[in-house]
């Protein structure tokens, strides 16, 4: 069973995650290390378009029988792929845990499953380390990793995903925009100055160095994003917030960034956008901008559905999933005390996440935070809901 002390640097394995947005093929190298950290069998790293099955990104590693057998016959028959969108970010799940969150009938389907008859019984496979890492209306996504029945997923095994997870998700979200044989092929700044997608190049004090065509043009408009004095801000003042710490924290400490600058709602009513933070400062060799860049910032516009008001608010303050379920509450208006009883812990555990919130979304008390959170929903809600 894994320890708390047979856990990777979790500095070195943040960077190789980061080093896969360039570098897809690494992805491969940092799957196993997290697999043999947990002591799974079988690592899956999956993205996958829901209308099509078409699959946008996928990596397979671990013993190398399962691996052939996994991507030889069954890697399209991988039912827990399409439940990802019901699971919640950056908290890591096991199977009994899932079967409980999702409908009754999930577990007799996935026992009859194909998958299931022929790989996963007669290998002797018998739970899951499972991260969400898309939830998109056109695509979603997940990494698992499959344990035998002589291993028991221990706490220490779920907390360590768990705290890797934002990492992952903001490496493969932001990877997701990138075509991948050109991502092979390519040094990094020329994959930014022909990307579709608005792309910045930041210093730590929001200076901007670089801005693809996507970008001047999306500047040059100043609804979502603006240049004052050389510097990037943003109209909304939240996530114009949020985006700043974001690149600072990716500069100090790239593992202390957790969710921090990962789907960032821009709040336009106008042009619906989101951002996303990618740290550069610890960047080497091709994916090297600059010896200045602190930062990439990926502004996406054209098709965005803006996010969940509850999810927007998390993006913009970096928020554990902790912290949004409590979020959730006081967005009802429940008091501290039914807050405690609806989650089933102590009024101090309560008022622990909610100074916590207070911290960082710069309230000082649980009436600024209701009157932030109908602030912000507004320009996040889908148009149908406004």
């Amino acid at each position: 069973m894994s320890g708390a002390g047979a856990y990777p640097d979790s500095a070195a394995i943040v960077e190789n995650i980061y080093d896969c947005v360039a570098h897809p093929a690494r992805w491969e190298e940092t799957l196993e290390t997290m697999r043999i950290a947990v002591g799974g069998r079988v690592g899956v790293i999956g993205v996958i378009d829901k209308a099509t099955r078409a699959t946008r990104l996928s990596v397979t590693t671990g013993e190398t029988p399962l691996v052939r057998a996994l991507v030889g016959q069954h890697n399209d028959d991988i039912p827990f792929l399409l439940a990802a969108p019901r699971l919640a970010f950056d908290e890591a799940y096991t199977v009994d845990r899932v079967y409980g969150l999702l409908d009754p009938g999930t577990q007799e389907r996935w026992r009859n499953a194909k998958v299931t008859q022929e790989f996963v019984i007669p290998n002797a496979l018998d739970d899951f380390v499972w991260l969400t890492l898309v939830k998109q209306s056109e695509r979603t996504g997940s990494l698992v990793i499959l344990t035998g029945r002589d291993k028991q997923i221990a706490a220490g095994d779920l907390a360590w995903m768990g705290a890797l997870a934002p990492h992952v998700r903001r490496a493969v979200t932001i990877g997701d925009l990138f075509d991948t044989e050109r991502a092979l092929a390519t040094a990094f700044r020329r994959l930014i100055e022909s990307l579709a997608h608005a792309v910045l190049i930041v210093t730590s004090d929001m200076r901007v160095i670089f801005a693809n065509a996507a970008a001047e043009a999306l500047l040059d408009n100043a609804v979502v994003a603006r240049l004052t004095s050389g510097h990037l801000t943003l109209p909304f003042v939240h996530a114009d917030r949020s985006v700043a710490r974001a690149v600072l924290l990716g500069e100090r400490d790239e593992v202390a960034l957790g969710a921090a600058g990962i789907n960032v709602p821009l709040a336009s009513t106008e042009a619906p956008a989101i951002a996303h933070v990618l740290p550069l400062a610890r960047r080497e060799g091709d994916a090297r901008f600059a010896d200045s860049a602190a930062a990439a910032i990926f502004i996406n516009v054209a098709g965005v559905t803006p996010s969940p008001a509850i999810e927007a608010i998390a993006a913009l303050f970096g928020l554990t999933p902790a912290e949004m379920r409590v979020i959730a509450h006081v967005a009802e208006g429940k008091s501290r005390k039914t807050i405690a009883l609806s989650q089933g812990v102590s009024d101090g555990t309560v008022k622990t996440q909610l100074s916590a919130i207070f911290d960082k979304t710069g309230v000082h008390d649980q009436r600024q935070l209701e009157l932030l959170i109908r602030e912000i929903s507004p320009p996040v809600l889908p148009p149908s809901q406004r």
